[in-house]
């Protein structure tokens, strides 16, 4: 007699319906659920780092890693090594313990031995200065590490810097009277100089003086801190 039970059905049902073929897909989609649920797991656990960091181009090493650059990074919670490299200038180091589902930035910048911070003078640093300005200023402080030794720096370097903005150029003349004729004695134009390797440049055109003390004290007087300036002459 023809056994109708199967008779009817597809071979995919037939298939289905086999009962070591059913037990392997149970077993399939428990252990689907048991991977979706690690994942879930590990994501909750997953913390994250940013970086704020001045030099820009500076070397961020995270546990011997220096595959890192100022930004945000999901990182496993636990305890890391993180030192802040720059060729030519001093490194820093930081030991953090990153907790799980937890956010750390690490906010500083890197300086000279002395604190000069001549590095951040220099006009192709411009970049980095401004970097250190927006982290490091004494209204707006955020390093990781508290540290103030930039501030004074910052507040006279923007000083300057407006002053080149708001102030220049200067055209300054002195005229005396010679038998019922003026006559100019000085004439001086003083502009911002894009050539220097320094930010802080100025150019001094003058035809009728070499008195290099006399137009820097034109210079403070109109109110720029003539030692923070580099200062081209060009007398003719």
């Amino acid at each position: 007699m023809q056994d109708h039970t199967y008779s009817s059905l597809s071979p995919i049902q037939i298939f289905i319906r086999n009962k070591w073929v059913r037990l392997i897909l149970f077993l399939n989609i428990i252990l689907l659920f048991i991977v979706i649920a690690l994942l879930i797991w590990q994501n909750t656990k997953v913390s994250t780092i940013s970086f704020n960091i001045t030099p820009i181009n500076s070397v961020i090493t995270v546990n011997g890693d220096d595959n890192y650059q100022n930004g945000q990074y999901a990182i496993t919670p636990g305890t890391y090594d993180i030192t802040i490299y720059h060729e030519e200038l001093e490194p820093k180091s930081f030991k953090i313990d990153i907790a799980p589902q937890n956010i750390v930035s690490i906010s500083t910048f890197l300086s000279d031995a002395d604190h000069t911070f001549d590095f951040y003078k220099l006009k192709e640093n411009f970049s980095s200065y401004e970097k250190l300005k927006e982290i490091a200023s004494h209204a707006n402080n955020t390093t990781t590490d508290q540290d103030t030794s930039a501030e004074q720096f910052i507040q006279r370097f923007q000083e300057n810097i407006n002053a080149m903005t708001t102030k220049l150029p200067i055209d300054y003349s002195e005229t005396v009277y010679h038998d019922g004729f003026v006559e100019i004695k000085n004439s001086i134009n003083i502009i911002a100089d894009d050539d220097c390797i320094n930010t802080l440049c100025i150019q001094v055109h003058t035809p009728s003086t070499n008195d290099e003390e006399s137009i820097k004290s034109l210079i403070q007087e109109k109110g720029f801190n003539v030692e923070d300036f580099q200062i081209e002459y060009i007398f003719y």
